[in-house]
């Protein structure tokens, strides 16, 4: 599978929200960090391109194999539980 196909933080906040993440206060009240770095590379990335992995890291297009999400529910379960 491509990176392409794993979720990014962007497409995880805009379905925390019910809406378009527009602003970083859109990601805090998401819960979601709008820039960080690669976990294995540390290449810097913001939420457009930065995937959240199953180890609790982000990580860029070239190390998210094996360790994303293909669905924003399965991510949003697993990361956030019940939380209300």
């Amino acid at each position: 599978m491509a990176a392409e196909d794993f979720i990014t933080i962007a497409q995880l906040a805009d379905y925390r929200l019910g809406r378009k993440a527009e602003n970083g206060q859109d990601f805090e009240d998401a819960g979601l960090p709008i820039m960080g770095g690669c976990s294995v590379c540390g290449a810097s990335i913001a939420a457009y391109n930065a995937y959240p992995a199953k180890d609790g890291y982000l990580k860029c297009h070239d190390h998210i194999e094996g360790v994303g999400w293909y669905s924003v529910e399965n991510a949003d379960e697993d990361i956030f539980g019940d939380e209300e």
